[in-house]
């Protein structure tokens, strides 16, 4: 089992890279406005090399001028051994294969559930019963990669790894992406229920240019009331995540599957914000 610690902060990555854990993931994974400045990158990366740990770097969805900022710290990372690149761009995609010694893995925002229309799932006989939603169900719960040739696409641009959220539901279609040449690296504790395209912490605080953002989503989010979902919603920066809470048990059936690699969140949400917090996540996933 490995266990992966991701941040966006500095000052956080110092306390993730004195932990137990195996790799540590550094870089913004949503928001564009928080994409990290070449010295600060340049920061993380020594943070994680002097203390032995492998460095992922994290980024989000990108405009124009964003892909040619990350383009420019790709060429840094490229001349260090064993950096992988959580891609969520298809064009950021595109561009890795320009530099031969990165390893992209897909993020979240393109390993998406629900993964397609279950249209033809749901016609596939006249009459839509009991076992036609069940078929629609089984759908619903799987990725976007739950399907070979999309596979065989993005292997074919040198993807051998996935992010994929904490929902159990989603659980038995890990095989099928494991058996397929996909390693899997399953976050534990928030999955991503929307995102805005405009930063909705923003707009509530006042921040109206968003290359001036003071980033208050750093030091706090907010607690959304429903009664729809019977489940705590939580706005932080551009997303609203669901907080989940795994069990030893579920984890132990992940291990049986064949997912070796968990990530730890360090925010507000998580409430992981230091050293000791860490390594009680990082016991925690030991389901023996």
């Amino acid at each position: 089992m490995k266990a992966t610690v991701q941040t966006d902060r500095l000052e956080m990555l110092e306390e993730a890279v004195e932990s137990g854990c195996d790799r540590v993931r550094f870089g913004s994974e949503f928001c564009e406005w928080k994409i990290p400045n070449m010295d600060v990158l340049r920061e993380a990366y020594s943070l994680a090399s002097e203390r032995g740990k492998s460095f992922t770097y994290v980024t989000p969805r990108v405009s124009n001028s964003g892909l040619k900022t990350v383009r420019g710290q790709l060429a840094f990372l490229d001349g260090k051994d064993g950096v992988d690149v959580v891609v969520n761009d298809l064009g950021l995609l595109n561009i890795l294969g320009q530099y031969p010694n990165l390893r992209p893995r897909l993020g979240r925002q393109l390993v998406y559930m629900p993964a397609r229309c279950p249209w033809p799932q749901i016609t596939r006989r006249s009459k839509v019963g009991f076992l036609a939603k069940r078929r629609v169900e089984k759908v619903f719960y799987q990725t976007s990669m739950n399907y070979k040739r999309t596979i065989q696409f993005f292997q074919g641009y040198g993807v051998k790894g996935i992010d994929v959220d904490w929902i159990p539901r989603c659980f038995q279609h890990f095989d099928f992406l494991i058996k397929n040449g996909l390693n899997l690296a399953v976050h534990l504790h928030l999955v991503p229920v929307t995102l805005t395209r405009r930063c909705h912490t923003a707009r509530f605080l006042g921040e109206t240019r968003p290359e001036g953002c003071s980033k208050p989503c750093d030091m706090r989010a907010f607690m959304l009331k429903q009664d729809v979902l019977g489940t705590e919603l939580f706005l932080q920066g551009n997303v609203v995540f669901r907080p989940t809470r795994p069990s030893q048990r579920e984890i132990k059936r992940l291990h049986e599957v064949g997912v070796d690699e968990f990530v730890i969140t360090m925010n507000s949400i998580t409430k992981i914000e230091s050293l000791k917090e860490i390594e009680a996540a990082i016991q925690s996933l030991n389901p023996y």
